[in-house]
């Protein structure tokens, strides 16, 4: 039975209070998590920490089982609470390597240091992206679970192969699909940029990444070892041959050029075409330019053509490129391989095997069929209604901390939400209050203050999905 609205009213603030008088505690726990190496490139740390995330349900009175590969277990988890409103939580425990040289504390030593505009912060792999988030989930449950009692039944859904193309996810939701049910699936994360404004993404891009590799072979190149550079005078270079098919895949401006590959993709719907133009009329484009550390957009467009262009159009994203001598000083080597690490993402209406499809045909047409595509991980697109109880939740949530949110239609970023949209036919938001900055390079911070704001959302959001709050 929910409570009335005054009730939950009431306990949403003491469980305010409760979460300021333990905070400190609640960074040190943090700060706990971002030190496990959960690397999942690796491997690195992926089990201690699936057993600290084990041990966080436990703590909650919850049930926890293991699925899919046991070297990266994917955590299911239950937590009874009261009211009829089941809430399904995705997240991830996994995070990407930390090799780079320039880190100004060691990546997982999750040292606080104060960062010029934005205050105190814990610099840490994992900190924005996304384990800082999961450790702030499991501090507020903590706090409910002590304060109150959780206002609804909860489900989690916490992999550790994200970073690597969750490659059991899916299997995992087709062989629970009819445990997992609810009102929905939610993934908490820090939604604030550097100025406190928050963007909300109501769907997310497909994604193939793949390796495209050109050995020397009977199209010409070495073929047992790398040889002299001068031996380039009579025999040809993988590597230039790789580079003039990458050249194929796209014109100068970086439209995609692979006969069909676009023809299946939709542009914006109608309702989202009121977001856009909602979303149009607030887009800062020179603060979101500054976000990300660069000094124009790509075609030099702007406005809603921008908005639409970004959004709706499939893109191809060279990550790196290696071949031959890479080292200081001077070597000269023909190579005998040449290799590049290409992703695609694409929005509604497209699927990866037949994007797959059409670009390994274009190469072979091109007489690229010698270029070996090797796929590393594949997943879908996924979209949700903007006016599903979910996201309008979400959105009440905000306004309920003075924040009125830039909602965006789609995101040009990944994650697996289709597992929930599409194959399990749920409403899927992610969200949340708190800043952070710079995944998957160096210095990888979350600000302090910030997770104070993002524990205190989550509470106010789990009660308003119960509808304890109106």
């Amino acid at each position: 039975m929910r409570s009335n609205p005054q009730q939950g009213c009431n306990s949403l603030q003491k469980v305010y209070g409760a979460i300021e008088e333990e905070f400190t505690g609640h960074v040190e726990s943090c700060r706990d998590f971002l030190r496990h190496k959960s690397i999942s490139a690796s491997g690195i740390g992926i089990r201690e920490t699936a057993q600290w995330v084990k041990e966080a349900i436990l703590s909650l009175g919850g049930t926890v089982s293991y699925a899919g590969d046991p070297a990266f277990p994917i955590i299911h988890g239950e937590v009874g609470g009261r009211g009829d409103k089941t809430l399904i939580i995705y997240g991830m425990y996994d995070v990407q390597p930390a090799d780079e040289t320039n880190w100004i504390s060691p990546p997982f030593d999750a040292r606080t240091h104060t960062l010029p505009g934005l205050g105190e912060c814990i610099i840490a792999r994992g900190a924005v992206n996304s384990k800082g988030a999961l450790a702030g989930l499991f501090n507020v449950l903590s706090t409910i679970h002590r304060e109150d009692e959780l206002p609804l039944h909860i489900i989690f859904t916490i992999e550790g192969e994200e970073e690597i193309g969750s490659p059991h996810f899916e299997q995992f939701i087709q062989e629970h699909r009819e445990s997992i049910r609810g009102d929905g699936a939610v993934d908490f994360d820090f939604s604030q940029d550097s100025t406190g404004s928050v963007s909300m993404h109501l769907g997310l891009k497909g994604i193939i990444y793949m390796d495209l590799t050109c050995r020397g072979g009977k199209k010409g190149g070495p073929t047992e070892t790398s040889l002299h550079g001068s031996d380039s005078a009579w025999v040809s270079s993988p590597a230039w041959r790789l580079i003039r098919a990458l050249a194929t895949l796209t014109d100068e401006k970086e439209n995609i050029v692979i006969p069909g590959l676009m023809d299946a993709a939709i542009g914006p719907t109608e309702e989202d075409e009121k977001l856009l133009e909602r979303l149009a009329s607030t887009f800062n484009e020179r603060q979101f330019l500054k976000e990300m550390k660069s000094l124009r957009f790509k075609g030099g467009l702007g406005g809603m053509e921008l908005l639409k262009k970004g959004l709706y159009s499939p893109v191809i994203n060279i990550n790196g490129i290696h071949s031959g001598y890479t080292g200081s000083g001077t070597k000269t080597i023909l190579p005998r391989k040449a290799s590049a690490k290409v992703d695609v993402r694409f929005g509604p209406g497209m699927e990866p095997e037949d994007v797959v499809e059409k670009l390994t045909t274009h190469l072979a047409e091109k007489g690229f069929d010698d270029i070996d595509v090797n796929i590393r991980e594949q997943y879908t697109w996924s979209k949700t209604s903007y006016s599903t109880p979910l996201v309008q939740k979400m959105i009440n949530a905000y306004q309920y901390h003075d924040i009125q949110p830039e909602v965006w239609p789609i995101a040009t970023w990944t994650a697996p939400y289709f597992v929930f949209s599409r194959i399990l036919g749920l409403p899927v938001v992610s969200g949340g209050l708190g800043h952070g900055g710079r995944e998957h390079v160096a210095n990888e911070y979350m600000t302090v203050r910030g997770l104070l704001d993002f524990e205190k959302f989550v509470a106010t959001y789990l009660y308003m999905i119960a509808g304890d709050i109106p």
